[in-house]
């Protein structure tokens, strides 16, 4: 029995030093600030996160900076954010997506989205627009 309470708490021990290695990108750590970058557009098809996606879907795709945080063993973390809604903003409009690609050409806090999604926001002959974002509960 105390063979098997060691253990545990090896486990506990263990498990709390990766929680508390968790990267400053991790969903936690920016889920309470707004993040401000450029939106353009994109024609979606299989995204990163496995599901394919059309023009019609209200969708979004996050820099590789984002998309791609490390586990503290260096190993990428694919799925941190697959499934996690975003409300874009920008002048006094609005579109709520859900993050389903990675966007490799984006910066850190810009964000990709069909034409569909980017014309509720701005005409598609701009092409590439500020906006502001933030995660949605």
């Amino acid at each position: 029995m105390q063979s098997f309470t060691k253990i545990v708490l090896a486990v506990v021990v263990a498990a709390t030093d990766l929680v508390s290695a968790a990267p400053a990108t991790s969903p936690t750590a920016i889920a309470s600030r707004s993040m401000s970058g450029d939106l353009t557009y994109y024609t979606p098809g299989l995204g990163a996160c496995g599901v394919y996606n059309s023009e019609e879907d209200a969708i979004v795709a996050l820099s590789r900076e984002l998309f791609d945080p490390h586990t503290p063993n260096g190993n990428p973390n694919l799925n941190t954010y697959c499934g996690r809604r975003i409300k874009i903003s920008r002048g006094g409009h609005s579109a709520v997506v859900t993050v389903r690609d990675r966007c490799e050409g984006c910066q850190k806090d810009d964000l990709d989205v069909p034409v569909k999604v980017f014309s509720q926001l701005a005409d598609p002959n701009d092409g590439r627009v500020k906006m502001t974002w933030d995660w949605v509960s």
